[in-house]
């Protein structure tokens, strides 16, 4: 696993001296963060400490002066994204799971399942972290994750479920990506009745859905050479009227899972309002949501009003671009469990210690992670033991039960020692003062590095 160095002090002058000293742990409301703590990454958040400001993840440094503001927590679900993530049999070792199927296609059948089946193994494995949501909502297929993962939709229905979904046929229309807001996108269809607006994501991006040779009209017509345009990489024509012919086919699925009260809400992007308790309406919903445009955004503005601070993704896709484009200006946390790039179990750990840099309270021993105290007593021999930790495991309802047995073995646990693994030597008395101009000039410096990095490094994801 890769090392992570977490750090607390009560303020940004004891943060810095911490870590020229070479001392991780520590207790306090100034926090940081660095995954994969080498010297340059150190002195770079150094340089944001002296700066003050939140940083939140770019470059893989997360550093709070104080904790965020109060306010609840969602679970996001993606759907079908264009970029698909390393498999998280990672995770499902951690958990003490057996490994799951190998993924070898890209059609929608097994792009269904294997968003699915990722999605369900990182919310098991959020709740074993102690971290729990006040609410779901989900984007597009990723709203039958958050369905399942609430306990609306019974446990026991989801292989049925994510075998046969994706294998229902489907209508051959294109999906295409516009850096759009959804009235604009809209109006590039105005003149091609076989396209239609299929997902509202972000005030920066839409979707339409259609014929493929009236899509390609319809990008044709966007005259700024800077706007993004692309055509998704599957086809199914979810969220379109073109699928209405094709309802038969998934409702049957639906028909087939049992229905049970959820543990927290799960919110329709369909509605923009949690699923009803009625059956009767709930199941119609269900089918309205395979025709009917993804309003994501519009959801996400609806539980930003309702209190929720703190979104979480997850699975692997744009959730977090897509909140934090909605709620440009406004105070708020996004942090995905999945990742497109690095191996599941890291990007697991990396938004657990982002969540506790702001304030949170993850079961971060469980991941490997450890805080203690910046100055520890001497020890005085072995400490009594007290037996092992307390289960995390999903709540009742939401997934399998929790192992009864111990947890399983994550590795040897880092060390925390001075100086250990972050490439600093302990400093042999106080830092020397900076100079505020040359200290405000090196702050900027790293600052401007981190975008740097984290510009490219999404760059490269996209292309």
């Amino acid at each position: 696993m890769t090392d992570i160095l977490l750090a607390a002090a009560a303020g940004p002058g004891d943060l810095c001296a911490a870590l020229r000293a070479g001392r991780r742990g520590g207790t306090g409301p100034c926090r940081v963060a660095v995954l994969d703590p080498t010297h340059r990454r150190i002195e770079q958040a150094l340089a944001l400490i002296d700066r003050g400001e939140p940083w939140q993840g770019g470059n893989d440094l997360w550093f709070a002066p104080r904790p965020a503001p109060p306010g609840g927590t969602v679970f996001l679900f993606p759907g079908l994204d264009a970029r698909t993530g390393p498999p998280p049999d990672d995770v499902l070792r951690w958990l003490g799971r057996p490994a799951g199927p190998a993924s070898g296609s890209t059609g929608l059948a097994e792009r269904t399942r294997a968003t699915l089946r990722l999605n369900r193994v990182l919310h098991a494995a959020l709740l074993r972290a102690g971290i729990v949501p006040d609410a779901m909502a989900g984007h597009s297929a990723g709203e039958w994750s958050a369905l399942f993962a609430a306990g609306l939709f019974a446990e026991p229905a989801f292989e049925d479920f994510a075998r046969t979904m994706g294998a229902a046929p489907v209508p051959d229309v294109v999906f295409a990506a516009v850096g759009l807001p959804a009235e604009a996108a809209a109006r590039l269809a105005r003149d091609e009745p076989g396209v239609v607006l299929s997902h509202d994501n972000a005030p920066d991006q839409s979707v339409l859905c259609g014929d493929e040779d009236a899509v390609g009209r319809c990008l044709a017509r966007i005259a700024d050479p800077e706007v993004p345009r692309r055509v998704l990489p599957f086809r199914s024509g979810f969220h379109s009227p073109m699928l209405a012919p094709y309802l038969p086919g998934f409702s049957a699925v639906f028909d087939r899972v049992p229905l049970a009260r959820p543990s927290v809400p799960v919110w329709s992007a369909t509605t923009v309002a949690p699923y009803p308790d009625d059956e009767t309406e709930l199941r119609a919903l269900l089918n309205r949501h395979l025709v009917e445009p993804v309003r994501f955004r519009a959801v996400i503005e609806r539980l930003y009003r309702g209190g929720a601070r703190v979104f979480v993704q997850v699975g692997c896709g744009s959730l977090t671009r897509f909140v934090a484009a909605t709620l440009a200006g406004r105070p708020h946390r996004t942090v995905s469990a999945g990742s497109a790039t690095r191996p599941q179990l890291d990007q697991l750990r990396w938004a657990a210690a982002a969540l506790w840099a702001e304030g949170h309270a993850p079961d971060l021993p469980a991941l490997g992670l450890t805080t203690p105290a910046a100055t520890p007593p001497p020890s005085t021999g072995p400490a009594p033991s007290t037996g092992p930790a307390p289960s995390h495991g999903p709540a009742s309802g939401i997934g399998p039960a929790p192992s009864t047995g111990p947890a399983p073995s994550t590795g040897p646990a880092p060390s925390h020692g001075p100086a250990s693994g972050i490439g600093l030597a302990p400093s042999p008395g106080p830092a020397p003062s900076t100079h505020p101009v040359a200290g405000a000039y090196e702050a900027a410096v790293a600052a401007v590095s981190a975008s740097v990095e984290t510009v490219y490094r999404t760059w490269r994801e996209r292309t």
